[in-house]
């Protein structure tokens, strides 16, 4: 009776090393991805301010002026503070890629 050789099941067995590292790259990629849509909303804001500026000034002379302008301040205060989450995210960002040179490749 000859018996069969069995292949390892591979499939099961997940190195917690490689699992790490996954994690970490998939982090990299989600952080990576939250900036591009955060810019692209910065982008969306400083339009709408521009937009908002004019037609707020030239549209509503009638107003009092802290009625015409808080809108556009508001979208202003919006778009600064977006733009700190932005630069905390780029920080963030080049942090992990320096963890992610610095540590050695799993084996």
């Amino acid at each position: 009776m000859i018996m069969r050789l069995r292949q390892p099941n591979r499939r099961r067995f997940r190195s917690p090393i490689r699992e790490r590292m996954k994690r970490q790259r998939e982090y990299y990629y989600a952080s990576f991805t939250v900036m591009v849509v955060k810019i692209v909303l910065f982008i969306f804001l400083c339009i709408l301010f521009s937009v908002a500026l004019r037609l707020f000034h030239y549209r509503f002379q009638t107003a009092t002026p802290p009625i015409r302008y808080a809108i556009p301040t508001i979208i202003a205060i919006c778009a600064v503070v977006l733009a700190y989450f932005i630069y905390k995210n780029i920080k963030d960002i080049r942090e992990i890629s320096k963890e992610r040179r610095q540590s050695p490749p799993p084996r």
